[in-house]
């Protein structure tokens, strides 16, 4: 997984928490399969493109793109002063079951709202950018 993927996928859910009713049915659908693949496989999270699923519903896809502006703001605020240690290139283990348990739901909009805590999405944004916590 390149570390721009683990950006996208949290900006994804994010965007997913944020929507105000379910997924048409065919991107459901779609989200179940991977969801599925995922489980069966979770390095399948390396192959993920979230950008054309999110494309594909317009009103997701404007929140997504917020959100990805946001992540890429704080990635390059990060690179200001000393250099920056390395973008993450692996999920954290949190961010994959947070997918597969989003994923595989037959509401995606209310599993992310409902099981995906915005305290690990806060902890995966500083995974990102490289922000240290007190944790």
């Amino acid at each position: 997984m390149k570390s721009n993927d683990i950006s996208h996928l949290t900006a994804f859910l994010i965007a997913l928490q944020k929507l105000d009713h379910p997924l048409p049915g065919n991107i459901q659908i779609q989200l179940n399969e991977i969801g599925k693949s995922l489980q069966n496989n979770p390095h399948y999270i390396d192959e993920l493109n979230v950008d054309t699923l999110a494309e594909s519903y317009s009103p997701l896809d404007e929140i997504y793109q917020k959100e990805l502006e946001k992540l890429d703001l704080d990635i390059r605020e990060r690179s200001k002063g000393f250099a920056p240690e390395p973008l993450p290139k692996t999920p954290t283990n949190e961010l994959t079951n947070a997918a597969i348990n989003t994923f595989n739901s037959d509401n995606s909009v209310s599993a992310a709202q409902e099981n995906v805590n915005p305290n690990l999405l806060e902890k995966i944004r500083n995974y990102i950018t490289g922000k240290k916590t007190n944790e």
